[in-house]
């Protein structure tokens, strides 16, 4: 499971400025953090790079 929701708060940022890092709608962070939807495989580097993290950190 990704772990959007808990690096974004070590980063102390809102999911609108996540949101606003990665170019997209406040709403699908949201969307992403509740599980209705992931991100695309292909975005996960530019949000690990958002988020100052590595890939291996979004899962448990």
């Amino acid at each position: 499971m990704l772990n959007i929701k808990e690096l974004r708060k070590k980063q102390d940022i809102t999911q609108k400025e996540l949101a606003e890092k990665l170019g997209i709608e406040r709403s699908k962070i949201s969307q992403w953090e509740t599980g209705y939807c992931l991100p695309k495989v292909t975005e996960l580097p530019k949000i690990a790079k958002a988020l100052n993290c590595n890939l291996s950190d979004f899962f448990d």
